[in-house]
C-alpha cells in the first residue's frame, strides 16, 4: 500500500486526475472496437497487425471470440507474429486455458523469444495438466536462460507435483546462468520443509553444494532434517567458503542442529581463513551448543574484536539466564557499536537485536549511535531499538524534539507498530513546523501504530487538504490504517472524495470504507466512486477498490454487477479473488 502511494504522487496534484480522465476518454472514443482490432490482427500486415494482437490483449475482452483467432496465429509464419499472440493470449489468463496445447507447441519454436514467451503464457493460464507439467519440466533446462527462468516461474505458478518441480529445481542449481540458478533458489525456499530430500542430495553434488546450504540457510528450522548432511559437509570439507555456508545453515536451523555442536567447535581454532572462527562462533551460540563454553571462553582471550565479540554473544545466547554473561555480551556488542569498520558495527547491531537482552542495559548504547552514517548499520540499530519492544517508547518519543535524531526515532516508531502506541502524542506534536518528507513518515508511523492512533485523527484530517502530495497521500493512508476510531475525518473525507477524480479522491473512498463501514449515508456517497475504480487500469487500485467495497457488507448492494463483472472478466488473479470476497459480503448466497 504504501508503495502505491508513493508511486502515484506524481499524477495526484489537484485537477490532475479529472484531466487524466478526460484525455482517456477522448482517447477510448477514437479507438478501434474489438472487431476491427481482431480483422487488423487476422488479416493485417507489419507494424498495424503487432499493435493490433498487442491491444487485444491489453483489452481482452471477449475471449469467445478472440482467443480461438490469436491461437490459430500462433502458427503464423512471423515470429513477432507468434510471440505477441502467445503474449497477448497470457494477458487472457485462464479465459485462454484452451490454448494451451498450442502454446506447449511453442515451446519447441526455433525462435527463443517465442519460446519464452510460450513459457510465460502458459504459467498464466493456469494449464495444470501432466502435458503442461511435462513440456514446461523440459524448458526448465533449456540453454537459453530467458526460456528457462520463464519455464520455472511457470512451473510455480501451476504448482504441479512436488517431486517433479524439484527435480527440476536441482537441475537449475547447476545452470551456468546465474539468473536460472536464482529462480530456482527462490523456488526450493518456498517448498520450505518439502524441499529437503532435494536439499539432501544437491550437499553431495560439488556443483550445487553451496547452494543448497543457502537455501537451507533461507529455509531455517523446517530443514532440520539437513542437519545430518550439513555436519558431514563441516566435518569433511577444506574449502572455508562452504564452511562457511554451511555454518549459516546449521545456525538458522537453531537448536534443532545441537548434534553438529561437536563438529562445529574445533573450527574456532580454524587458521587459514578469520571468518571461519566467528562463522562457527555465530553457530554455537545459535544452536544452543552446551558442551561449547570451555571452547568459546577461550576464544574470549583471542585479540580479535569481531571473534571476542561473537564468542560473547554466543554464551550469553547459550545461558540467557546468566546476568554475567550477558553483560558481558552487550559490553562487546556496545564496543563494537564504536568501530571504525562498518561491518563490525554492523553485526554488533544486528547481535543486540537477536541476544534479547534486558532493554535497560541495551536502549542507552543503541540510542547513543543510532544516527551512523552507513545506512546498513542504521537499519540494524533500528530494528535492535524496536526490538525492546514498548520499553524503547519513552526514549525514541523523546528524540523526536531533537532535530539530529528524529529521523531514527520515528523509525524506529514505525517499526514497533502497535506496541508504540504510547507515543502517539509525541508524533503529533513533532508535526508542527516539519517538512513534507519528516511529516510523511510520521504519518507512516501513525499508520503502523494502526486503531490506537486514533486521537491523531484531528491533525491528519487537516493534513489531506496540505499543498504537498507527500503530505496530503500519507494522511490518507493512516486515516485508513487507523479504521473506525478516526471518525472526526468523516466529513473533511467526503468532502475530498467529492471534489475530483484525483488520485487523492479515491485514497479518501478507501479510507472511508475502513472507518465507517456502517454508515449507511456515508456508503451512498461511496460506494459509487470504489465502483468506478473498478475499471481502474492500474492492477492495485483495482484490488484496494474490491477491499474497500468488502468493508461495506450489504450497504454496497449498488456494486454487485460490477464486481460480478469483475469476478468474470478480470485477468488478475488477486483482483478476482477480492472481488469474489467482496460479493460474499455484501450478497451473501443462503
Amino acid at each position: 500500500m504504501k508503495a502505491l502511494f508513493r508511486r502515484l504522487q506524481a499524477s495526484s496534484f489537484p485537477g490532475v486526475g479529472v484531466l487524466l480522465a478526460m484525455f482517456a476518454s477522448l482517447c477510448l472514443a477514437q479507438q478501434p472496437d474489438t472487431a476491427n482490432l481482431l480483422k487488423t490482427a487476422v488479416q493485417g500486415t507489419g507494424q498495424a497487425r503487432y499493435v493490433a494482437i498487442d491491444d487485444l490483449g491489453e483489452r481482452h475482452v471477449a475471449a469467445a471470440k478472440v482467443v480461438p483467432e490469436l491461437e490459430k496465429l500462433l502458427k503464423n509464419d512471423d515470429g513477432q507474429v507468434r510471440w505477441r499472440s502467445a503474449r497477448a493470449l497470457g494477458d487472457y489468463g485462464p479465459l485462454a486455458r484452451g490454448a494451451a496445447p498450442a502454446l506447449r507447441a511453442l515451446l519447441a519454436d526455433k525462435d527463443p523469444i517465442v519460446q519464452y514467451h510460450a513459457a510465460v503464457a502458459l504459467g498464466r493460464v493456469g494449464d495444470k495438466s501432466d502435458e503442461t507439467v511435462r513440456d514446461l519440466v523440459a524448458a526448465a533446462t533449456s540453454p537459453d536462460g530467458r526460456v528457462a527462468r520463464a519455464a520455472i516461474a511457470a512451473l510455480r505458478n501451476v504448482s504441479p507435483d512436488p517431486k517433479r518441480v524439484l527435480d527440476v529445481l536441482q537441475n537449475a542449481l547447476a545452470s551456468d546462468d546465474d539468473a536460472v540458478t536464482l529462480y530456482a533458489m527462490e523456488a526450493i525456499v518456498e517448498r520450505g520443509a518439502a524441499a529437503v530430500p532435494l536439499l539432501n542430495e544437491a550437499l553431495k553434488r560439488p556443483e550445487t553444494t553451496y547452494l543448497a546450504c543457502a537455501a537451507i540457510e533461507h529455509i531455517g528450522p523446517p530443514a532440520a532434517a539437513t542437519v545430518p548432511a550439513l555436519t558431514e559437509l563441516i566435518a569433511d570439507t577444506k574449502h572455508s567458503q562452504l564452511l562457511i555456508g554451511a555454518l549459516l545453515a546449521v545456525a538458522s536451523i537453531g537448536p534443532a542442529a545441537q548434534s553438529a555442536g561437536p563438529q562445529i567447535i574445533p573450527l574456532l581454532e580454524h587458521s587459514t581463513d578469520a571468518t571461519v572462527p566467528v562463522a562457527a562462533a555465530y553457530a554455537l551460540g545459535s544452536i544452543g551448543a552446551v558442551d561449547a563454553d570451555a571452547a568459546l571462553r577461550q576464544t574470549l582471550m583471542k585479540d580479535q574484536p569481531f571473534l571476542q565479540m561473537t564468542a560473547a554473544w554466543s554464551l550469553a545466547k547459550i545461558h540467557p539466564e546468566d546476568e554475567t554473561l550477558m553483560k558481558q555480551a552487550v559490553g562487546k556488542l556496545t564496543k563494537g557499536l564504536s568501530s571504525d569498520e562498518a561491518p563490525l558495527r554492523t553485526a554488533a547491531a544486528k547481535g543486540l537485536q537477536m541476544l534479547q537482552a534486558p532493554p535497560e542495559l541495551v536502549a542507552p548504547a543503541l540510542m547513543a549511535v543510532a544516527n551512523d552514517p552507513d545506512p546498513d548499520v542504521a537499519a540494524n540499530i533500528v530494528q535492535a531499538l524496536a526490538g525492546l519492544g514498548e520499553a524503547v517508547v519513552p526514549r525514541a518519543s523523546k528524540a523526536l524534539q531533537n532535530p539530529k535524531s528524529r529521523g531514527m526515532a520515528v523509525r524506529v516508531l514505525t517499526q514497533l507498530g502497535p506496541k508504540a502506541a504510547g507515543a502517539v502524542g509525541a508524533l503529533v506534536d513533532a508535526m508542527p513546523g516539519a517538512d513534507p518528507d519528516f511529516r510523511k513518515e510520521i504519518h507512516f508511523a501513525l499508520a503502523a501504530i494502526g486503531p490506537n492512533a486514533a486521537p491523531a485523527a484531528g491533525a491528519l484530517a487537516e493534513a489531506i487538504s496540505n499543498e504537498d502530495p507527500r503530505v496530503r497521500e500519507s494522511a490518507l493512508y493512516a486515516l485508513r490504517q487507523i479504521g473506525p476510531g478516526a471518525g472526526a475525518a468523516v466529513k473533511p473525507l467526503l468532502s475530498r472524495m467529492q471534489a475530483d477524480e484525483s488520485f487523492d479522491a479515491m485514497a479518501a473512498a478507501w479510507a472511508l470504507a475502513a472507518i465507517a463501514p456502517d454508515d449507511a449515508e456515508v456508503a451512498a456517497k461511496t460506494v459509487p466512486r470504489l465502483t468506478l475504480c473498478l475499471s481502474n487500469p492500474d492492477e492495485q487500485v483495482r484490488l484496494e477498490c474490491a477491499e474497500a467495497l468488502a468493508s461495506w457488507g450489504p450497504v454496497g448492494a449498488d456494486a454487485v454487477k460490477a464486481l460480478e463483472r469483475v469476478v468474470r472478466e478480470d485477468d488478475s488473479p488477486a483482483v478476482r479473488a477480492a472481488a469474489e470476497a467482496a460479493l460474499a459480503r455484501i450478497a451473501p448466497k443462503q
